[in-house]
């Protein structure tokens, strides 16, 4: 009988090694050491992404009897008291995590923030709004779908649009072409393709009164967002905060309105089913990644915050970063202002990237990292060099240990390598 796995929505290369796990990590650079003293991968998945193992272990012991409820999260009806107390968990420990002020709603909806991408633009570009188009600022690869998504609605206007649709920065606000009418302004504050990041948005080029949303997906509570100033916020679930299936929606309350839907609104993207549903449960909820994403919420208050997760942040994207911009070019960033480097994904090449002998390179650390130590997701798109490249994920629950490995093999592999180039 055949073992081959198939799967029709594949990518052409599927992260990490056939062989097991316990067959690779007697290897240096194979692995860190959890808390508990146990063995752990070099998981630098962007999706799902690594989550606390402390947190794992506690899911582990309460997912049979959870809470005392002598039933199983996972087995919880969604008309009953014990999954009613999850819900309300959750949104207080997020709430409290976030600061988030009681103009807005916080709600926990199905699909990811892929769902968004179309319930945002049918939620403001109808009603009222009819006729008008929305601003969506270009960053990247999300930004793209995002914009996509809502052009099957009605029209966008692609603020600071790179032709060359790479988007290694982002140009200054004073240079955008804003429509001023438009029913609202998207933007993705962090892009994982290329490692671009946008922690400062500039307010400046925002209209006044015009609703802002953002696709906070990649760094939503890696470091201090101003909630009071944007209108809509949006997050996968399966980057910072929990397992995959939810988005963390964060949406100002007067904008959860009829008066600028469109007449076709399909449910899982109504904004005002779900607000007017018992304690905004509509139909049933990926429990388990809302129960999930209570504990780590909670977990991250314990630990410090918004602040704590922020220092790490910058203290865990360094280590490599510094590592980089002292290689005298044998390794190479595609973004290159500080201001705009993601603290989440540390995207790059080997020398030009481009040349026979870079591209050879390029391969060789990727082979060695994924066939060789294991590492899950080293390699990344192409970025217009025509090759794929190297990033290296890092969201708010990645151990700065595995980054210390990575850190490790690159500045081995270089010692190994810079005379050939």
């Amino acid at each position: 009988m055949s073992t081959n796995l198939h799967a029709a929505n594949a990518p052409s290369h599927v992260a990490g090694t056939k062989a097991p796990f316990s067959k690779l990590n007697s290897k240096p650079l194979s692995h860190i050491v959890g808390p508990d003293g146990s063995k752990r991968a070099i998981n630098l998945c962007a999706g799902q992404a690594a989550l606390p193992q402390e947190v794992l272990e506690r899911a582990a012991r309460e997912f049979v009897n959870t809470d005392g409820s002598g039933t199983s999260v996972c087995e919880m009806g969604y008309r009953t008291q014990p999954f009613h107390r999850i819900m309300e968990r959750a949104e207080s420990s997020f709430r409290k995590l976030l600061n988030i002020p009681d103009t807005h709603e916080v709600h926990f909806f199905n699909g990811g923030a892929t769902l968004q991408f179309a319930a945002i633009p049918l939620n403001l570009m109808g009603g009222e709004n009819e006729g008008k188009c929305a601003n969506y600022l270009m960053s990247g690869h999300w930004s793209e779908k995002a914009r996509n998504e809502a052009s099957q609605f009605g029209e966008v206007n692609e603020v600071a649009k790179d032709p060359a649709g790479l988007y290694f920065s982002v140009p200054p606000a004073s240079e955008w072409d804003v429509d001023k009418d438009a029913a609202y302004f998207h933007y993705t504050s962090a892009d994982t393709r290329q490692g671009l990041e946008i922690r400062d948005f500039d307010f400046e080029g925002l209209p006044e009164g015009m609703p802002l949303c953002c696709d906070a997906s990649a760094n939503l509570g890696t470091f201090p967002m101003d909630i009071s100033k944007h209108d809509v916020i949006y997050s996968a679930s399966h980057k910072n905060f929990s397992a995959s299936g939810i988005c963390y929606a964060i949406i100002r309350k007067d904008l959860i309105s009829r008066k600028n839907q469109m007449k076709a609104m399909p449910t899982m993207c109504n904004w005002v089913k779900f607000q007017e549903a018992p304690n905004k449960i509509y139909n049933v909820p990926v429990l388990t990644s809302v129960w999930l994403g209570a504990m780590v919420c909670e977990y991250m208050i314990e630990k410090g915050g918004i602040p704590y997760y922020e220092a790490l942040a910058i203290k865990r994207s360094n280590l490599l970063y510094d590592l980089i911009d002292s290689s005298q070019g044998f390794y190479r960033t595609f973004v290159t202002d500080v201001k705009f480097r993601s603290r989440m994904q540390v995207v790059f090449t080997i020398g030009t990237g481009t040349s026979d002998s870079d591209v050879a390179l390029v391969e060789e650390f990727l082979r060695e990292a994924n066939d060789d130590l294991g590492w899950l997701d080293i390699r990344s798109h192409p970025l217009g060099l025509g090759h794929d490249v190297i990033r290296v994920t890092m969201y708010n629950h990645q151990p700065i240990e595995t980054i210390t490995v990575v850190r490790d093999y690159m500045q081995q592999f270089m010692e190994k390598h810079a005379t050939a180039m």
